[in-house]
């Protein structure tokens, strides 16, 4: 037999080899018998057989059971029992070593006092300085100018709408006046209608205020007509207004668009409603 191979020739006790590597057993046949070939079983294979001895292939991780060798010595049989075999790995299962666990845990506490080591272990020295506060106190300071701008800008803007409001509103014109002031406002001469006949309709509600004493502003036309359908004057009211107050739906809440010639219109028969129902 030739190259490498374990020689394994001692009997009658637990024998390790590696996985796949061949190996050598000498059954220990005495030289007057004549051995019988052994056969390839489980786990293993035989490569080669020379009288006694028998170069073996481990295939598996386990105990072999090699069989017996049967030995003839004239008539006579003999069995020549093997040693156990057990296969080992060629490379570990794992790198990793679990480290043996310790017992009791060592805490690694110094000798002492706990003063005596308590500063090493003062761990906000390492956080540094502080961080700046300025961004607090500039958000306090824009806080502060905020409301104090606030009211200035609230009561710059009041100002503003009330100097805008065309001065139809003056108290030492008429009704009729009034009314007729709104063809030299500036919503009128700029086409902005929606601006325009929310005058129209201030003043016709100035009207109702006035004559029937209807003084909530927040009333539609149609709970405006519903109040005033139980006085006779209320309804003659409502009737002479109605193409007025369609006019004013139409212009205010469906952008209906118009003309100078259609508001100049609209705007005497707000007057002539004033003459007759805001009478002084």
């Amino acid at each position: 037999m030739t190259g490498p191979f374990l020689v394994l020739i001692l009997l009658g006790q637990t024998l390790e080899v590696p996985l796949g590597e061949p190996f050598l057993l000498d059954y220990g046949v005495p030289p007057e018998m004549e051995p019988l070939p052994l056969e390839p079983g489980e786990g293993y294979s035989v490569l080669e057989q020379r009288r006694d001895s028998v170069l073996i292939v481990p295939l598996a991780l386990d105990t072999l059971e090699l069989p017996e060798m049967r030995a003839l010595y004239g008539s006579r049989e003999m069995l020549f029992r093997p040693p156990v075999v057990t296969v080992t790995r060629t490379m570990p299962d794992t790198t990793w070593t679990v480290p043996v666990f310790t017992s009791p845990i060592d805490m690694h506490i110094p000798a002492g006092f706990p003063t005596d080591y308590l500063l090493r272990h003062v761990f906000w020295t390492k956080w540094g300085r502080a961080p700046s506060k300025t961004w607090i106190l500039l958000l306090f300071a824009a806080i502060v100018l905020l409301l104090v701008a606030t009211p200035f800008w609230l009561l710059r803007r009041r100002k503003r709408d009330v100097e805008e409001v065309p001065a139809v509103r003056s108290r030492h014109l008429s009704p009729v006046d009034e009314a007729l002031a709104l063809l030299d406002s500036k919503a009128f001469a700029e086409g902005r209608w929606t601006e325009y006949y929310r005058d129209v309709e201030e003043l016709l509600r100035d009207t109702a205020a006035f004559r029937f004493g209807v003084t909530n502003r927040a009333l539609t036309w149609m709970q405006i007509s519903s109040q005033l359908s139980g006085d006779r004057e209320g309804r003659r009211f409502i009737e002479a207004s109605s193409d007025l107050v369609s006019e004013i739906v139409l212009q205010r809440y469906a952008s209906w668009g118009g003309s100078r010639d259609r508001a100049r219109r609209f705007t005497q028969n707000l007057a002539d409603l004033r003459k007759e129902w805001h009478a002084r």
